[in-house]
């Protein structure tokens, strides 16, 4: 009753009732503050703003959209009738308890759209998806509404479905598996999110698992209302509605805890988030005919299908960012079934029997899926060919938040600076500091790491300015001494030819004139300048091999002849030391394109090393072709001895430079340690190797290696002239 100028309000059971459908309204409607904090904590960062928008914008579409015409399309007439118009551009005039039921309608539809914005997050662009909206507020949602709760208000004819005696108290199918089949149709035609299936690890985590936490929470609670509002009274019935759905969401996600502790050995937190609202949603359609214990198991359930659907959409390789379609297609599927399983016979109201009942509900689970998962299906490809749907793989990689709206966030920029400061190669510069924040405190750590390593670069110019001086240096001074020792040839090498020559005329006198007495001296002296003139042709060959100034003469050698000379010139030194020489190879050898005096020398050095290391012994050179098929063709000279041998440590180090195996050898043999060092470098020179195999007191086994393809030529080449591949190393023994 009201009176002017001050009004009273009479509270009646009617007024009371209104009362109650408001306020259970804004209960739903803080869920659209749960899912916008669910699903943006269960995103990336990159993305969080981009969805909680998407929250924003498809409820002031879904909400416009049925004010214009989903109302009257949904409660206005049945679907057969042209009617509703009265209901559209709705206005009921002094009727509160209609407004407040349209409130109370309003707000479903605003959670049933915005269910699939958190499927197809992180991908989906931001104007596609308000179309989506629209299209599911004004046609999906309202159409299929009319079918089951048409005829609630006014006296309009029931919908087809209600009147089969379809019973959905609050929503698991009409809200959340029209919700959840619009979903899964639009993740099936925008597919999975760049990275989410190349490999088993590949799972996305949420940026903000706290965030999610807190949105559940706040579902849980909205739910109450959801549920406890669906009775449009405030009756007898709240009490067990109410009681049923906390029971039912408690265990939902009990149950899908303790799976995921047996599955992963820990409770993962999306698991038991889904799991609670699975249960939620498995409830939502028999809270008012079913005990507290149904209500349990129910909600028990639906949590083990919320996780196992998950599971199963990842095997399929369907991507779900926040697990949407599970939670509230499959759940929804379950509660709706679970009217005809759990509830009472004579709370339904139809007459059916159970069997009865289960099949009229599988009827509407069968007519939700046909029409809600078919039309989407063809709306979302039609869409797509029209406007593209999906963002570019360069706008995924850089995140919805920017590339959608360009919003940002404080990780993103710092990310960003850091991708910059990475793309161009300079750290010089530390990135801004937010101060009183944990990304400002990442960033603080981030910039003493760049301090760090821009001192450490510092160290490291000064070490490389300082090691390039000296590699200069060490290089004037190499080639000061390559210069020194080219120009000191003719200065060494004629004195000592003019000792070891009139040392030579002089024993030729002495002896034609038959004196005797200093024949031993002039020896010495004789041996002595033959010693140092070799000992200075080897450092000098070293000296020019170093330099790159020594060349190679390519020209055809009789093989034969060539060892037949070298067993003439080595005797003397082979029967100093009471050895046997052993000489094998075919008598149709052949010719070899080679240098004839570096090989020469090469095999002289491996003669002389081995009658020198070999007393009473066998000496033997084996000469021989290599034609193995897939190899270059090759000729291979062996030179074996049955001497002290060498350890493998002594083999590895013998053709150094001025090395032999050990100092004792130096004293008891004598010897510069330049032999083998030539002969590896006059080997390589000739496009070949050479390799040794030894074992202490056995003797050891040298093998020249050299290309026997290679053709003369006029003039001499240099070894970078003479291009040649390399051999294979020769097996050891």
């Amino acid at each position: 009753m009201r009176t002017d100028p001050h009004y009273t309000i009479m509270v009646t059971p009617e007024t009371l009732n209104i009362a109650w459908i408001l306020l259970t309204a804004g209960m739903v409607m803080v869920m659209q503050a749960g899912f916008c904090l669910l699903e943006s904590g269960l995103v990336r960062a990159k993305n969080s703003i981009n969805v909680a928008i998407k929250n924003m914008a498809d409820f002031c579409v879904s909400a416009s959209v049925f004010w214009l015409f989903g109302f009257g399309l949904m409660f206005g007439s049945t679907i057969s009738s042209t009617s509703g118009g009265n209901y559209f551009f709705f206005d009921p005039g002094q009727n509160e308890w209609l407004l407040a039921f349209f409130v109370f309608q309003l707000v479903f539809c605003g959670t049933a759209i915005t269910i699939i914005s958190g499927a197809v997050a992180e991908r989906m662009r931001f104007a596609a998806y308000l179309i989506v909206a629209l299209f599911v507020s004004a046609i999906v949602y309202p159409i299929f509404g009319n079918w089951a709760w048409g005829g609630i208000v006014g006296d309009i004819d029931k919908g087809w479905l209600a009147k089969r005696g379809f019973l959905d108290f609050a929503g698991s199918t009409v809200v959340h598996s029209v919700g959840g089949w619009v979903a899964f149709a639009g993740v099936l035609v925008i597919g999975p999110r760049i990275g989410r299936f190349t490999n088993s690890e590949s799972k996305i985590q949420g940026h903000n698992l706290t965030l999610a936490s807190a949105g559940t929470l706040i579902l849980f609670f909205g739910w109450l209302g959801f549920n406890g509002g669906s009775t449009l009274a405030i009756n007898k019935d709240v009490p067990l509605i109410i009681t049923n759905t906390i029971i039912s969401g408690a265990f939902g996600g009990m149950v899908a805890m303790l799976i995921a502790y047996a599955y992963y050995g820990m409770p993962r937190t999306w698991a038991i988030m889904n799991g609670i609202i699975g249960g939620l949603v498995g409830v939502t359609a028999n809270c008012n005919v079913i005990t507290p214990g149904s209500a349990a198991l129910i909600g028990s359930i639906s949590g083990g299908l919320c996780f196992g659907g998950i599971l199963l959409l990842e095997k399929l390789r369907i991507d779900d960012a926040v697990g949407a379609v599970p939670a509230h297609a499959f759940c929804g599927v379950w509660g709706t079934l679970s009217v005809a399983l759990f509830g009472n016979p004579e709370a339904w109201g139809t007459g059916f029997t159970r069997m009865e009942q289960l099949w009229v509900q599988c009827q509407g689970i069968l007519v939700c899926f046909a029409w809600t998962f078919g039309i989407s299906l063809l709306f979302f490809k039609i869409l797509n060919h029209f406007i593209r749907l999906r963002v570019t793989p360069e706008q995924e990689h850089a995140g919805l938040n920017v590339s959608e709206h360009g919003a940002t966030t404080e990780l993103v920029d710092l990310i960003n600076e850091m991708d910059t400061q990475r793309s161009a190669g300079t750290f010089n510069k530390h990135v801004y500091v937010e101060p009183n924040t944990e990304v400002g405190q990442i960033a603080a750590e981030y910039n003493r790491v760049l301090a760090r390593v821009e001192e450490e670069f510092k160290k490291r110019e000064e070490t490389a300015a300082i090691a390039k001086a000296a590699q200069i240096d060490a290089v004037r001074a190499n080639h000061v001494k390559n210069e020194f020792l080219a120009n000191m040839s003719h200065e060494l090498r004629t004195p000592l030819g003019i000792i070891t020559g009139y040392t030579e005329l002089i024993q030729e006198e002495l002896k034609d004139a038959g004196i005797e007495g200093h024949g031993d001296d002039l020896e010495t002296i004789a041996q002595s300048s033959r010693h140092l003139l070799h000992l200075i042709n080897g450092v000098l060959d070293i000296s020019k091999i170093e330099s790159g100034q020594m060349e190679v003469h390519l020209e055809p050698i009789d093989i034969a002849q060539l060892i037949d000379d070298l067993s003439q010139t080595i005797q003397p030194l082979i029967r100093d030391h009471q050895n046997q020489l052993t000489i094998k190879y075919v008598s149709d050898i052949g010719i070899l394109v080679a240098d004839e005096i570096k090989l020469q020398q090469c095999l002289l050095n491996l003669l002389s090393n081995a009658a020198k290391f070999t007393q009473n012994g066998q000496i033997s050179i084996l000469v021989n072709r290599n034609q193995t098929e897939g190899r270059r063709p090759s000729v291979q000279f062996i030179v074996e001895d049955t001497g002290i041998g060498m350890t493998e440590q002594q083999s590895k180090m013998i053709f150094e430079a001025f090395t032999q195996a050990d100092t004792s050898t130096t004293r008891r043999y004598g010897g510069t340690g330049l032999g083998l060092a030539i002969t590896r470098s006059f080997c390589r020179l000739m496009g070949g190797d050479v390799s040794v195999s030894s074992e202490p007191n056995v003797g050891s086994r040298f093998k020249i290696e050299l290309p026997a393809d290679l053709t003369p030529t006029e003039t001499p080449i240099s070894v970078e002239q003479l291009e040649l591949k390399s051999l294979s190393p020769c097996p050891s023994r």
